[in-house]
């Protein structure tokens, strides 16, 4: 790559002291749609099909195929994958996201591709993947939107930072007068429906044009019970959102010898557990209740969004012209669907205001209201000599669902975001030959969430009957004086909530009240603001030099920009605040291990960080035959500090061979400077699964990072002949130094090779500094993982190679009936993506491997099928247009051999599982007509899936793959526009 550089430096540097801009290239008068300005370029006139490979959907394109939402129309796109925006809690590049969407351009990662408003760049979602640069594509003013370009290909040069898979460029309406409304509503089965309206209007007041636009979208909630595949028996799917802790849960009755609790009988299962609720298995050889979350969570979620946008643009004079923009957006999720509590990690800390705490541990005693119930109901399941017991594999609240949050017993989290950007550009003439465009553009967004989870010392003083803020502790009066106990066995739980069955041995005597619950369950609260400032000039006109079809065009221009990024907690989750577990319950501050007093999320410390970028870039045009050009842009960034700078450069060709056929071709470096997170110091939580069970993955910044950069160069051809259109293209991306974080699952494998059984790399002196990484409650094996740390590493080279293909041909007249019928195809298939060894602490945790045609479980890849396509059939007459869409998304493999190959033995018998291992390929079918009616008026029927095709199954806690599939079945749509006035 450096090589390449350099055997570009002198050419890029003409474009530095040059610069450019250059004149619209015309499109074959054959075309039906009319030539746009498209992305990848500082020339205007750049064509669809000139040297770069650029997609362009328009606001009527869309309309023929149903109006989708945003997030469906990136997962269609055949050079799409691995999309967040459906419902994906568990796995750990979708946590804390929820409601927010991405676009992820050959399944590089949302943060390589870059996506811009009217050719600007936007705020970053603060909580993507911790805030790891990606754009939200959920706030983008849909009713505002006139088309969209994607560029296939790395555009660093031109763009700067994150364009390395290519750029997303949603562009507003030009020159709308009049006014619109629109609206649809899609129904689903199991849900109240989605639905959406939209208004602009748009007018012209002398030589100023203005455009409003106005939008909601609602998206209903999709219980998982709601579809029978997305809930499956244990054996049918161990990795379906199955628990070890659950409750009913187990117990370990004890007695006090000494002062020291010993154990007078082995750990029992809750008698209820395979009766009233629950799923007998064990841990090793410990017997343990099975506790399926799955049933309280959501394929889709709840979600509200307004968007309002404007602009205004003002002919200040005849060479001088001034447009300005303003957009606010926002998303409420407001209840998103977890498991009724979370599993606390570890137990209590050391005695300090309670002498009954005992440390490490969540002790019952037999005096517990729910512990009499127990043994009185069940003679001879506890020894008569036990004076209480430890709660093993237990979480405060499971089958019985979470009081507190009503329905249908799921705990309720919320997320919001809110984004608003304003942009001022005026652009206009110098001179003669010199023409100038200078903009600021400043925004930002914010978002917020909650998490419920469990104090831990609050539930082990609930647990001895100490519960309650009115509650004086130091009396030690349990269940008196406003002390209340908590009850974690089955006889506390009236029902089932995922079944409904009742629980015959409820004794309400000794049920929970929602005081105690309010104790023990406290909202952990993360306020994350990311700020964005960019200030740009350009400078463009002609060389007076003349190539074989004109003169050269130039064009040279300069970029600041400005990140702020800010992060705040409430008390409770704040570090700062609350570092230890005994910090709630005796103010104290020191502790060995400040992981805060919540069960299961830990806390984490503040943040606020800044930092600036300089560029200057420039581009050429050389015109030097009619058929044959070329393009030349360069780009220098400077980030400052350890960071350091970066200089790319890139050559695009374009040769009109004959009539009918081009040749395009575009070879140059790109890089993405890390984003402000991944340098700062300080880390964020995730959760994580490490070793069958979610922990918290801390993710620090590493301030050392240095930018990624990718050689990257696409080949290929276009052929139009009469009403045929074809593209074909080949695209490398070769990278170093990629910017990840450190994979969980191959730490995790590394230290414990053999699992949960056996020998591991505990005590091995060339393994401390990866022992060292993991936080363990008690002598460090897998079952003891209680946290996990890693950071942003400058990572494995990757390399990835594919194909793109689209075609289509237009039937005129068809048997004279006034009907033409399009028939098209669109495809991308992936030929290799590899991936280098990672390492950490100086041991490598993984080997190289090859992502595609894999599911890449928890590793720096995404899901990545082979081959993605969409076939269509459009037929239109004067006033009818009805069109008929095949998706099809190829299979791919489950890479976690252990899952198939080891037996399981949860269930206390060996058992093989092989089911998974293959996931399937997809194959949907959508129709969409619209009905053009009198009085501006538009009417539309879209079926989507309508075979109602299930999404294949993966070993995965909703039985699918949430960044690849479609979870929601066949639905029906309807939708309407009505235009008032000029109309667009």
């Amino acid at each position: 790559m450096k090589y390449f550089k350099g055997a570009l430096l002198c050419a890029s540097a003409i474009a530095l002291s040059g610069a450019m801009t250059a004149h619209a290239q015309q499109d074959d008068s054959e075309r039906k749609l009319s030539t746009v300005t498209v992305t990848g370029s500082l020339i205007q006139g750049t064509p669809e099909d000139a040297a770069l490979p650029v997609d362009v959907l328009t606001a009527d394109d869309l309309r023929l195929q149903g109006s989708p939402s945003a997030l469906d129309m990136i997962k269609s796109l055949p050079v799409s994958s691995g999309v967040l925006g459906d419902t994906n809690q568990f796995d750990g590049r979708a946590q804390g996201s929820e409601g927010s969407g991405t676009v992820n351009l050959r399944g590089l990662g949302a943060s390589r591709t870059l996506v811009l408003l009217d050719g600007k760049r936007l705020a970053p979602n603060p909580f993507a993947f911790a805030g790891n640069g990606s754009v939200d594509t959920n706030i983008l003013p849909l009713a505002a939107i006139g088309r969209i370009e994607v560029l296939k290909d790395g555009a660093a040069a031109t763009y700067g930072s994150d364009a390395v898979a290519g750029v997303v460029n949603f562009i507003t309406r030009n020159d709308f007068e009049g006014f619109e409304l629109s609206g649809d509503y899609k129904y689903v089965d199991g849900s109240d429906g989605d639905y959406k309206i939209a208004a602009v209007g748009g007018w012209n007041v002398g030589t100023a044009n203005f455009l409003l636009a106005a939008g909601y979208q609602h998206r209903s909630e999709l219980a998982a019970t709601e579809r029978d595949w997305a809930v499956r028996d244990y054996l049918d799917n161990p990795q379906g959102g199955w628990s070890l802790v659950g409750n009913p849960g187990a117990f370990l009755p004890v007695a006090f010898v000494g002062g020291v609790p010993t154990p007078v009988q082995g750990v029992t299962r809750d008698p209820a557990c395979g009766n009233f609720a629950g799923t007998p298995l064990f841990s090793g050889a410990t017997p343990v209740c099975g506790f399926q979350f799955t049933p309280y969570d959501n394929i889709t979620e709840e979600e509200k969004r307004y968007q309002v946008f404007g602009k205004a643009s003002f002919e200040l004079t005849e060479k001088h012209n001034l447009s300005l923009q303003a957009f606010y957006s926002s998303t409420e999720v407001p209840k998103i669907a977890f498991s009724p509590s979370f599993p606390p990690v570890g137990g209590a800390s050391s005695p300090t205001a309670d002498a009954s705490l005992i440390p490490g541990q969540f002790f019952v005693p037999v005096t517990n209201p729910g512990f009499q119930t127990l043994i009185a109901q069940n003679p001879g399941l506890v020894s008569p000599a036990a004076q209480g017991a430890f709660m093993i594999a237990t979480r405060p609240l499971g089958y019985g669902g979470n009081a507190l949050a009503g329905g249908r017993g799921s705990e309720r989290s919320m997320r919001e975001y809110e984004h608003y950007r304003i942009s001022a550009e005026l652009k206009g003439e110098l001179t003669e030959s010199i023409n100038y465009t200078a903009s600021l553009t400043t925004g930002s967004q914010t978002g917020r969430r909650t998490n419920e989870d469990t104090v831990v010392n609050r539930y082990a003083l609930a647990l001895r009957g100490l519960g309650g803020f009115g509650c004086n502790v130091a009396a030690n009066t349990p269940g008196q004086n406003g002390c209340l106990w908590f009850n974690p066995f089955s006889n506390a739980l009236p029902q089932n909530m995922v079944t409904g069955a009742t629980n015959p041995n409820y004794n309400s005597a000794a049920g929970n009240s929602l005081d105690v619950l309010d104790f023990i369950l406290e909202d952990s609260f993360t306020e994350q603001e990311i700020k964005l400032t960019v200030i740009e000039a350009v400078l463009d006109g002609q060389l007076p030099i003349t190539l074989g079809n004109g003169n050269i065009g130039w064009a040279f221009g300069g970029q600041y920009r400005e990140e702020e990024f800010d992060r705040q907690y409430n008390d409770i989750a704040n570090l700062n605040v609350t570092p230890c577990i005994a910090t709630v319950t005796t103010g104290t501050t020191t502790c060995a291990q400040p992981v805060g007093a919540l069960g299961f999320l830990a806390g984490s410390r503040p943040l606020n960080a800044s930092q600036d970028v300089v560029a200057l870039f420039g581009e050429l045009s050389l015109p030097f035959t009619e058929n044959f050009n070329a393009q030349l842009a360069a780009r220098y960034e400077d980030y400052g500090g350890d960071i350091g700078s970066t200089f790319d450069p890139k050559l695009s060709l374009r040769w009109q061979i004959a009539e009918p056929l081009a040749l395009r071709a575009s070879v140059g470096t790109t890089f993405r400077g890390p984003a402000l997170t991944q340098v700062a110091t300080g880390s964020v939580t995730s959760l994580q699964n490490v070793g069958g069970t979610f922990r918290a993955v801390d993710i620090a910044g590493n301030p050392g990072l240095k930018p990624e950069s990718a050689l990257t160069y696409n080949v290929g051809g276009i052929l139009r002949t009469g009403n045929f259109r074809m593209t074909l293209d080949y695209w490398n991306f070769d990278f170093d130094d990629s910017v990840v974080t450190e994979p969980v699952a191959s730490m995790v494998s590394a230290m414990f090779p053999n699992g949960a059984a056996g020998a591991n790399n505990c005590g091995n002196p060339t393994f401390a500094g990866l022992e060292a990484r993991f936080t363990f409650t008690g002598a460090c094996a897998l079952g003891n993982v209680s946290r996990l740390s890693t950071q942003y590493t400058n990572g494995p080279n990757i390399k990835t190679s594919g194909i793109d293909l689209s075609a289509d041909y237009t039937f005129e007249d068809v048997v004279r009936a006034g009907l033409d019928v399009e028939v098209g195809f669109a495809g991308s298939h992936v030929l290799e993506y590899d991936v280098g060894e990672v390492s950490v602490e100086g041991i490598v945790v993984g080997q190289p491997f090859s992502a595609v045609g894999f599911l890449n479980f928890q590793t720096i890849a995404t899901p990545l099928p082979e081959t993605k396509f969409e076939a269509y059939i459009n037929g239109s007459t004067d006033n009818i247009n009805a069109r008929l869409t095949a998706r099809y998304i190829g299979e791919y493999q489950d890479q976690r051999a252990v899952l198939f190959d080891v037996p399981n033995t949860a269930t206390g018998t060996s058992v093989l599982t092989p089911q998974g291992r293959t996931i399937d390929s997809f194959v949907s079918y959508d129709a969409t007509v619209v009905w053009s009616l009198p009085y501006d008026t538009t009417v539309s029927f879209s079926v989507e899936n309508i075979l109602d095709t299930d999404p294949p199954f993966a070993r995965l806690e909703l039985n699918y793959d949430p960044f690849t599939g479609d979870a929601i079945g066949r639905t029906f749509k309807i939708g309407f526009t009505k235009r008032f006035g000029a109309g667009s």
